[in-house]
C-alpha cells in the first residue's frame, strides 16, 4: 500500500515542479502542455554489477525545474531493504553541464535540474550500485528509472548491453502494476530492449533481467528497518549471548549471597533460655539473657528496624519506670484518643542502651511530658539518630561485622547503577544494532541485584548463641502458662515480658493475662506503667495498647 501511494505522491510533487511552466503555457492560450516526447537509454551492465546508464530526454513545452525519480530502497520482508545508490551524476544540455540536485527521501531518489525551458534536450549520465540481486538460480538487474514522473512520456525506449540473459521482464503502470511493457524482448545481436508509448504522468517502468550464475555478481546493499522485532532480535548468536548473561548473572548472584549475604550462624540452632529465673525469696527475677532489649531483638531477628521495633522500646522504658503513658478522656465516642508520656524524673539508675538515651530525648526533648498527637515533627527529625544508634548497637555487640543499613545501601547502589547501565544500553543497542536482548539481560541481572542487596546483611558468629536464646525466648512467651507465675508479681512479671512479646509474638496472651488481675466490677487505674481514664477498666486494655501502638506508629513513621 505504501508503495501504491508512492506514485501518487511522486506524480503530485512532480507535477509542483513543473507549475510556473504549465501555468505560462495557460496564459499562451495555444501553447500544448509540456511532454517529454523521447526517452532513451542504454544501460551497460558491468560484470561488478555496475550499472552504467546514459539517457536522453526530449522536453518540449517545459519551464522551471525538470525533476524525474528513481525508485532506490525496495522493502523486502523481514525488515529488510535493498538500496540502490547513484552516484557520478552528470546532465549536460547542449554540451554544457548543468546544475543538478540529487535527494534521497524514504524510497525515492530525485533528481532535480534548474532552469530547464521550452523544447529541450537532458542528457544524463551517472552508476547505479546495488541494483544487482542474488537469485535462486543466478542474479536479477531490478530497476525502474522513470517513476512518478508529472510529465507524459510519449515514448520510453531503454537498451540493456550486458553478457548472457536468462530472462527478462518488465511492467508499466502504478508502482506494483502488473501491465506488461509496450515491448519487452531479448534480442538475437543486441541486449535486452524495453519500450513503453504513452506512460501517464504518475507511472512507473520497472524492468527486471536475469542472468545465468557467476555471469552478474550480486551488489545488493542491504540495510535494516528500525523496528522493535528486529531490535530485539532472536536469532541464534543473540538470543543464546542473553541467555548465557542471565544465567550466569543469577549464578553470580546466588554465589554473591553465600559468599557475602549467608548468616554465619546456624537458624534451627535453639539455647535454653528464659525471661525469668529464681531470685531470693522464692521470688522470680524478669533476667533476659545478655541484657537484651525489645529494640534490639526485633533489629537482630530481620536486619532492620521496624515500627514495632520503636514503639515496643517505648512500652519497654514506660514499663522499665523511665516514663509514663496515661490516656486521655476521650471529648465524646467518635474523638480520636491520645495519649501523655511523662518523663519520670526519678527513674531507675540502671543504664540505658544509648539508642534508648537518644529515643528519650528525641520524644521530649526539653520538655517532660508531650503529648503522642503531638510527637510527630520533631521525632520524626531526629528518629535518623536513633535508627543510627540501634544500628550502632548490634554491630557494637558483635551481631554484625558491617550495619545492615549500609550493606543494602551499597548493594542497592550497585544494583541501581548496573540496572541503569542496562537500561541505557538496551536503548543504544536497540537503537544502533539487533542486540537489544543483551541490554535486557544486563538489566535483569541489576534488577536482581536490587532484589538480593536486601538479603545482603549477614549475622556474624557471635549471633549464633543470642539467636538460639531468642528462639527459646519465642518458645517460652507462646507458650508458657501465665497462670504459674506468682500471683504478687503477676502485674509486673507479665508488664516486663509484654515489650518483647510486642517483637516476637504472642502479645495477646500477655495482655489477656494483665487483664486477668482484675478482679472486681469497680474502675481502675491501670498500671504504673499505662494509667486510664476516668471510669477506665482493665478490660479496655487490649483496644487502648492497640490503638496506642497504632497511633505511636503513625506519628513516628507517617511522613
Amino acid at each position: 500500500m505504501r508503495l501504491r501511494l508512492l506514485g501518487v505522491s511522486l506524480c503530485a510533487l512532480g507535477f509542483l515542479t513543473l507549475t510556473g511552466g504549465q501555468a505560462g503555457a495557460t496564459g499562451m492560450g495555444d501553447a500544448a502542455d509540456p511532454v517529454v516526447t523521447n526517452y532513451d537509454s542504454e544501460i551497460r551492465v558491468d560484470r561488478d554489477g555496475a550499472l552504467k546508464v546514459s539517457e536522453s530526454w526530449k522536453l518540449s513545452n517545459v519551464s522551471g525545474t525538470f525533476t524525474r525519480f528513481v525508485v532506490t530502497r525496495d522493502h523486502l520482508p523481514d525488515d529488510v531493504d535493498h538500496v540502490q545508490r547513484i552516484e557520478d551524476l552528470q546532465v549536460k544540455a547542449g554540451g554544457e553541464t548543468k546544475q543538478t540536485e540529487l535527494t534521497t527521501d524514504g524510497e525515492v531518489t530525485s533528481i532535480a535540474v534548474a532552469d530547464v525551458a521550452g523544447d529541450a534536450q537532458l542528457d544524463f549520465t551517472y552508476t547505479v550500485r546495488g541494483a544487482v540481486a542474488k537469485t535462486l538460480n543466478g542474479t536479477e538487474v531490478r530497476f525502474a528509472p522513470l517513476t512518478g514522473l508529472a510529465l507524459t512520456v510519449q515514448d520510453a525506449n531503454i537498451v540493456y548491453s550486458t553478457p548472457e540473459v536468462s530472462h527478462v521482464s518488465c511492467f508499466a503502470g502504478a508502482i506494483d502494476s502488473n501491465t506488461p511493457c509496450t515491448l519487452a524482448q531479448i534480442g538475437e545481436t543486441a541486449g535486452p530492449t524495453f519500450r513503453q508509448q504513452g506512460l501517464p504522468p504518475g507511472n512507473t517502468v520497472r524492468m527486471t533481467i536475469g542472468f545465468p550464475e557467476g555471469e552478474i555478481a550480486a551488489n545488493s546493499i542491504v540495510e535494516y528497518r528500525k523496528t522493535l522485532k528486529r531490535a530485539f532480535s532472536t536469532d541464534t548468536a543473540q538470543l543464546i549471548t542473553s541467555l548465557l548473561v542471565l544465567v550466569l548473572g543469577a549464578a553470580a548472584l546466588l554465589v554473591l549471597y553465600r559468599l557475602r549475604g549467608r548468616d554465619q550462624v546456624d537458624p534451627r540452632r535453639v539455647v535454653p533460655a528464659s525471661l525469668f529465673s529464681l531470685g531470693q525469696d522464692t521470688r522470680i527475677d524478669f533476667t533476659p539473657p545478655a541484657d537484651l532489649r525489645p529494640g534490639e531483638v526485633g533489629t537482630l531477628i530481620d536486619e532492620r528496624i521496624d515500627p514495632v521495633d520503636v514503639t515496643a522500646t517505648i512500652i519497654d522504658l514506660a514499663v522499665r519506670g523511665h516514663l509514663t503513658i496515661t490516656e486521655l478522656e476521650h471529648e465524646s465516642e467518635y474523638s480520636r484518643p491520645d495519649w501523655e508520656l511523662k518523663r519520670i524524673a526519678n527513674a531507675p539508675s540502671e543504664e540505658l542502651q544509648r539508642y534508648e538515651n537518644v529515643l528519650v530525648r528525641a520524644i521530649f526533648g526539653d520538655n517532660d511530658t508531650v503529648l503522642v498527637s503531638e510527637l510527630g515533627k520533631q521525632v520524626r527529625a531526629n528518629l535518623g539518630q536513633v535508627q543510627d544508634a540501634l544500628y550502632d548497637g548490634v554491630v557494637k555487640r558483635g551481631w554484625f561485622t558491617e550495619r545492615p543499613d549500609r550493606t543494602r545501601s551499597t548493594w542497592a547502589t550497585i544494583g541501581i547503577a548496573v540496572t541503569v547501565l542496562g537500561v541505557i544500553g538496551t536503548v543504544l543497542l536497540a537503537l544502533f544494532t539487533t542486540w537489544g536482548l543483551l541490554g535486557l539481560a544486563v538489566t535483569a541481572v541489576g534488577l536482581g541485584l536490587l532484589v538480593i542487596g536486601r538479603y545482603m546483611p549477614a549475622k556474624a558468629p557471635a549471633a549464633g548463641r543470642v539467636l538460639g536464646q531468642v528462639a527459646a525466648i519465642r518458645g517460652e512467651l507462646l507458650e508458657m502458662d501465665v497462670s504459674e507465675l506468682p500471683s504478687d508479681q503477676h502485674a509486673e512479671l507479665c508488664s516486663r515480658a509484654l515489650p518483647y512479646a510486642v517483637v516476637l509474638g504472642g502479645s495477646e496472651r500477655w495482655i489477656d493475662a494483665l487483664v486477668a488481675t482484675d478482679a472486681d466490677d469497680d474502675e481502675d487505674e491501670g498500671f504504673h506503667w499505662y494509667r486510664g481514664p476516668r471510669g477506665w477498666h482493665l478490660q479496655y486494655l487490649p483496644d487502648s495498647l492497640r490503638n496506642l501502638t497504632t497511633n505511636l506508629t503513625g506519628a513516628l513513621f507517617t511522613r
